[in-house]
């Protein structure tokens, strides 16, 4: 009896504790439903959430729209890029096509052009007597300068040539005038010298005659006797010939020749300043 009644005892408080467990357990429940509850209420209802989804929907479904127009203009647009910058690039190629063309054509005509002025230049350059050489180093403006200064040259002895043989209007026509004389120069120049020769070979003579009356002019122009050494007499000449020469008045031994009729100028003319008449 002993034995069961702490058996029932050890039952009873097994069963007082299980339903303490159970209380407390009932009470958290109660919590959480509380909670649960308080929740609830807050949350909103399935109608707010079913408005909300349709409304992100919505939205979602815009934002697709709106991403695959952008898409295709953007297609749109890459492909009309594209195609602008092949017409480009056709247009470009074109005009570069032309410009080649045309940069070869002005190239010809820069060698033909160069060319005509080499073969121009090498024409002016040999009328004026010029001699131009590769290796002289000089330009082709700079020849010209030198020939420019020759033309001068020549220019200005034509005029002091002119004052000379007193020509009238040579300072306006002194290349015309001069190109014709210069041809009668070589013929001048051997009468000067022959002219010259024979006033100094007379004042020779004439001075020879003073010393030996007896000399004969017939003799001597005979010429020289054979046998004679004429290095060694030539020799004895050195330095006599000299004071021979200073005493000749050359002018009075030329030759005066009768200019042709292109030279002669209207003696009833003014004497233009800087240059004799012809007359004087």
């Amino acid at each position: 009896m002993h034995k069961l009644v702490l058996e029932q005892k050890s039952e009873i408080e097994r069963l007082s504790k299980k339903e303490a467990e159970s209380q407390q357990t009932i009470e958290v429940l109660e919590e959480c439903l509380k909670v649960g509850q308080d929740l609830l209420t807050k949350c909103p209802s399935v109608d707010e959430i079913s408005a909300k989804l349709k409304t992100l929907e919505a939205e979602h479904e815009s934002l697709q729209n709106t991403l695959k127009e952008s898409h295709e203009n953007e297609i749109k647009l890459k492909k009309e890029l594209e195609d602008k910058h092949v017409q480009a690039m056709s247009v470009m190629a074109e005009k570069l096509k032309a410009s080649n063309k045309r940069v070869n054509t002005l190239g010809t005509k820069l060698k033909a052009a160069e060319a005509e002025a080499a073969d121009i230049d090498e024409m002016i350059f040999l009328l004026l007597g010029f001699e131009r050489r590769k290796d002289d180093g000089l330009s082709r403006t700079e020849a010209y300068e030198e020939v420019g200064n020759s033309i001068e040259d020549l220019i200005e002895a034509c005029r002091k040539i002119a004052m000379k043989l007193s020509l009238k209007k040579a300072h306006t026509k002194v290349i015309d005038t001069m190109t014709k004389m210069m041809l009668m120069v070589p013929e001048l120049i051997g009468d000067w010298q022959e002219s010259s020769a024979r006033g100094v070979a007379a004042h020779v003579l004439t001075m020879c005659k003073a010393h030996f009356p007896t000399l004969d002019f017939a003799q001597i122009a005979a010429g020289v006797p054979k046998a004679t050494n004429i290095k060694n007499l030539l020799a004895e000449t050195c330095g006599f010939d000299t004071l021979f020469s200073n005493r000749v008045n050359h002018s009075m031994w030329y030759e005066k020749h009768d200019l042709p009729a292109v030279f002669s100028e209207d003696e009833e003319e003014e004497e233009e300043e800087g240059f004799g008449s012809s007359a004087s």
